[in-house]
């Protein structure tokens, strides 16, 4: 039954608080796990010789894993106060990169150990919220001993099989990351800040998503020096430190959702007690063509921004021999050209129609991966920053578009369903393009791939269109 108590409103600081709060913890999950890591990748390979698929393998498991999970971890940012899944994230991230800088052939550190039991633990937690919801006629206690048999079973192969080659190590870090991306990613953070407002929702949702390129900017242009002060392994040891710092924050700043902290959202109406009442269900959702529309052309659109951004330091680096520092410099041009986007077409969102917004952002995207396609270095610049001008807007358009075309009731199960077939794209597109440099000795046909996809992702977006009546939200 909805409820109709009026809400007091919040202090006016407050929601854009919680937004810079989101946007911190994209700087942290999406820089440490997608982007800014990628800086590490010369120092891997020239210390332990690992092929470039095998390496980027990595990333098939995390993405892969972090999609399978996103509609399990879904029903959990419906059930649980958000401020509880974004701590636990940062904890996994310092975990992980203190792991990274112990990684070795031959017995497993106790950290690589611990990272093991932890992963295991997490990763059985989420599957007996998926068997409660596919098998809810096993029971809670069935649930709980299947989900144990199976994290043990797991622990099992990890020392039998894994824990004595550092390249299986990793695998086993970025599965970890997989569940932090999962609880302190762009689902927990966009469904955080779009529950404290109506009004100036595109832009709140910009400042959030200006992280993602923060860390992407920031990272690989500052951890070089790390590198060359300290190793690549020190370096390691003091990103670990900034998501410890971040979740103690979190635990003091953020309350939750407004109706969890006792506040109406910016712009909210007076009748409308909590936004959580307001939208389609996740079967609603998937009945209709909008839902499938923004899955399938996120999908394609996530496989070929994630396969520039994985591969593009390596490209600049072992392909066009430019200095490390030169390179990840470049990486956080395309990184600051990106946010400014974000944060701009968030803005053009909330006062003209998000749906030209979208697809003007998905042109200016393809000419950038065409320039990119054509191999000229005379031509990585202004495809770079072209690439960064409709990703940005991109990346906060797909977002706001799940949750303003649905509503909020269920859009932690919809949003989780929808970044399954995104994640599955980044998963998929950054092994794939190694996978082809690799055949080929080149880029150019897998850069070729992702204009490609990135054609189909603009056919298919055209089907996009608004399933709720957003007027029913907002105040007079």
């Amino acid at each position: 039954m909805q409820n109709n108590t009026a809400l007091p409103p919040a202090p006016r600081y407050y929601p854009w608080l919680v937004a810079v709060v989101g946007m911190l913890a994209l700087f942290l999950s999406n820089g440490m796990t997608a982007t800014g890591i990628t800086i590490f990748d010369p120092s891997l390979l020239d210390e332990f010789g690992w092929s470039r698929g095998d390496l980027k393998f990595t990333d098939t498991i995390k993405f892969t894993v972090t999609a399978l999970l996103s509609p399990f971890v879904g029903v959990l940012i419906d059930k649980l106060n958000p401020r509880l899944l974004l701590m636990y994230g940062c904890g996994l991230l310092g975990l992980g990169y203190l792991g990274y800088s112990m990684l070795i052939n031959g017995a497993a550190p106790p950290v690589i150990q611990l990272i093991a039991v932890v992963t295991a633990i997490g990763l059985a937690g989420v599957l007996v919220v998926a068997l409660g919801l596919l098998l809810p006629s096993l029971g809670r206690g069935v649930s709980i001993g299947i989900a144990v048999l199976v994290a043990l079973i797991g622990l099992y192969f990890f020392y039998t099989q894994l824990s004595g080659d550092a390249l299986k190590q990793i695998y086993v870090i970025h599965l970890m990351f997989a569940l932090a991306l999962s609880t302190a990613g762009s689902m927990t953070v966009i469904f955080l800040v779009s529950s404290w407002f109506v009004k100036h929702r595109g832009l709140a949702i910009g400042i959030a998503l200006v992280g993602t390129s923060l860390g992407s900017a920031i990272l690989p242009t500052f951890n070089p020096f790390l590198i060359e002060a300290y190793g690549w392994r020190q370096a390691m040891v003091y990103n670990a430190i900034m998501p410890v710092v971040l979740m103690v924050l979190i635990f003091f700043v953020i309350k939750g959702t407004p109706a969890q902290a006792g506040y109406a959202a910016v712009g909210q109406s007076a009748s409308m007690g909590d936004l959580k009442q307001h939208g389609l269900t996740f079967k609603e959702a998937i009945r209709t063509r909008t839902f499938w529309a923004i899955g399938i052309s996120g999908f394609l659109a996530y496989y070929s921004i994630f396969s520039f951004v994985q591969h593009f330091v390596l490209h600049l680096n072992k392909g066009f021999g430019m200095p490390l520092k030169d390179a990840g410099a470049l990486l956080g041009l395309f990184s600051v050209v990106a946010m400014v986007a974000k944060l701009a077409n968030g803005w053009l969102a909330d006062i003209i129609d998000r749906h030209k917004v979208f697809m003007a952002c998905l042109v200016i995207m393809l000419i950038g991966l065409i320039g990119l396609a054509t191999m000229q270095r005379e031509y990585v610049v202004a495809s770079a920053v072209i690439i960064g001008l409709g990703w940005g807007g991109l990346f906060t358009l797909y977002n706001m578009l799940a949750v303003n075309n649905f509503g909020l009731r269920e859009i932690g199960r919809i949003n989780g369903a929808i970044s399954l077939m995104e994640s599955v794209g980044v998963g998929l597109g950054s092994w794939i393009t190694g996978l082809m440099f690799d055949a080929y000795g080149s880029y150019q046909n897998a850069f070729i791939m992702l204009a490609c996809a990135l054609a189909v992702s603009l056919l298919i977006g055209t089907q996009i269109k608004s399933e709720v009546d957003e007027r029913q939200l907002a105040a007079p």
